[in-house]
């Protein structure tokens, strides 16, 4: 069983800190198969005990068993791991649960109070995400104007200003590009959402209001290539629509 398997078995007991310490984990796992618990803990910036809390969350009696079982994952990478399709379906539960709790209003006033709607995608899925977005928001009565590539972040910077509102949809947040074109809009006090996986990124960061979802890496073949499960962009863009169009209408029959 995978270390990411026993994070999604037991995600209700992870806090804030623990989200961020696994999303640490996740992307640093070579690294992380050596680390002491203080390195591990000077790295995160928090304390030894929580890094002990984290691993006790997951089932081991402490961070040395936890280490012993990260190494112990690579013997069985060469196969798929039979539970990656409950993975998935768990993933796509919990990003469900996450967004029925998750309190839209400062989304629907960033969506009234714009002047100009704007949508970006980091990726090639992304970029389809984002066009499902503005047909979705059609619906809501919402216009919004899709970035096709890098070159019109560029062109359309000028014609910016703080009533516009942007939709950055990025995997990871920690694309490169994406985030430098993040920091200029900030600049300029235009407004972010971003859609991004679960986990304490630059461009959840950045942004006015940061929606997250959970996914996690499926290891195909024995030269590691991997995926991410991506629905959940599309996921959300239908909540969010379904409870903007409750908003409206609770707000034109009040």
């Amino acid at each position: 069983m995978k270390l990411e398997t026993l994070v999604q078995k037991n995600y209700k007991k992870l806090n804030e800190n623990d989200l961020y310490l696994w999303n640490y984990i996740l992307h640093h796992k070579k690294e992380c198969k050596t680390m002491s618990i203080q390195e591990l803990s000077l790295k995160c910036n928090v304390s030894h005990t929580t890094v002990l809390r984290f691993a006790k969350k997951l089932g081991f009696e402490g961070y040395s068993e936890m280490k012993t079982y990260l190494k112990w994952e690579d013997k069985g990478t060469n196969k798929f791991d039979d539970e990656e399709v409950e993975r998935v379906f768990k993933d796509i539960e919990n990003t469900v649960e996450i967004m029925k709790k998750k309190d839209f209003s400062e989304v629907f006033e960033m969506l009234e109070g714009a002047r100009r709607i704007y949508a970006y995608g980091s990726g090639s899925v992304q970029k389809q995400a984002v066009k499902d977005l503005k047909r979705n928001m059609i619906f809501g009565s919402k216009l919004i104007y899709v970035l096709d590539g890098m070159a019109e972040t560029d062109i359309i910077m000028d014609m910016l200003s703080s009533k516009d509102l942007f939709f950055l949809f990025s995997l990871s947040g920690n694309n490169a590009f994406m985030n430098n074109f993040a920091r200029k809009l900030k600049k300029k006090g235009v407004k972010i959402i971003s859609v991004t996986k679960v986990g304490n990124n630059e461009l959840a960061y950045l942004s006015d209001v940061a929606l997250q979802f959970y996914s996690h890496s499926v290891f195909i073949n024995e030269s590691q290539s991997e995926y991410y499960s991506t629905a959940q962009f599309y996921l959300i863009n239908q909540i969010m629509l379904t409870k903007y169009l409750a908003f409206k209408w609770k707000k034109n029959n009040t």
